[in-house]
């Protein structure tokens, strides 16, 4: 009986990976550069759940999204990123891909992120491309929970000639894992600036610990600034989309198919926002 059990979850999950890849390569014909409605994955989700009877159903398997920094498509990452594992603690190589051809577009000024780490260098690499030479402010905050991650963040911005307008906000955790924001800190280092794309990778905690950040960091964003979830196929990152919803001056926009799901959306008015 062990053994048809075994044999069966085997089989049940070659059929997940199967759907998986040919369920978003259909969607990203299909949608191409445009995001699928929440809508669409949440009842996709609840689907899923129902067959497969597992946690996060929608989450790729890890050999869909690893790969080496060498093989990005981007000329100008592929040097810096050579030595890293993508897509497991750090974003997909799919998701840099596009993020970067969005900056290359949008030309964002002023960036905030939850999370530092190879979503990091991706930022200022494309800062110091195409920056727009601020000098009295830095062009990206980075709110990262870990002292070590961020001391050695640093040093490898250093070593790349990347540290100028970066700064990393040491920014520990509650118990519920909510950042413990210093708003004086961050009103200090925005000054009269405004963020333009937010992105959302951290913090690392328990299920939905995430849920505070947009509403929490929206106050420094200017009309219209995009923001990014990363890990999205995750079932807490799911919920989350679903609750934002919900909160006025907040537009979730839906996720983009590739990497580990990549929510997005925009906040429309940043004065009104609300907790959940």
């Amino acid at each position: 009986m062990k053994l048809l059990n075994r044999n069966w979850g085997s089989i049940r999950e070659r059929s997940r990976r199967r759907l998986i890849a040919w369920h978003l390569w259909a969607l990203q014909r299909s949608y191409k550069e445009r995001p699928v409605p929440l809508r669409y994955w949440l009842l996709f989700r609840s689907a899923a759940h129902g067959v497969f009877r597992s946690p996060d159903p929608l989450f790729p398997p890890e050999d869909f999204v690893h790969s080496p920094g060498a093989s990005l498509r981007v000329p100008e990452l592929r040097e810096l990123l050579r030595d890293e594992l993508l897509g497991r603690w750090a974003l997909a190589g799919d998701t840099i891909s596009f993020l970067w051809n969005e900056m290359r577009r949008d030309r964002p000024r002023i960036f905030m992120e939850c999370g530092a780490g190879v979503s990091t260098l991706v930022l200022a690499k494309s800062l110091a491309l195409h920056g727009s030479g601020l000098t009295n402010s830095p062009l990206l905050i980075s709110l990262e929970q870990d002292i070590e991650i961020k001391q050695a963040i640093e040093r490898r911005l250093e070593e790349c000639g990347l540290r100028d307008h970066v700064q990393i906000l040491h920014t520990p955790i509650s118990e519920q894992g909510d950042y413990k924001l210093d708003t004086n800190k961050l009103e200090k280092q925005l000054g009269s600036e405004k963020v333009d794309w937010l992105i959302i990778d951290g913090p690392a905690g328990p299920e939905g610990c995430r849920l505070s950040t947009l509403p929490s960091l929206a106050r420094f964003c200017r009309p219209g600034a995009r923001w990014f979830l990363d890990d999205a196929f995750r079932d807490g990152e799911l919920r989350i989309l679903n609750q934002w919803l919900r909160l006025p001056g907040i537009v979730v926009e839906g996720v983009y198919p590739f990497g580990k799901g990549l929510g997005a959306g925009i906040v429309t008015d940043p004065q009104k926002v609300g907790v959940l």
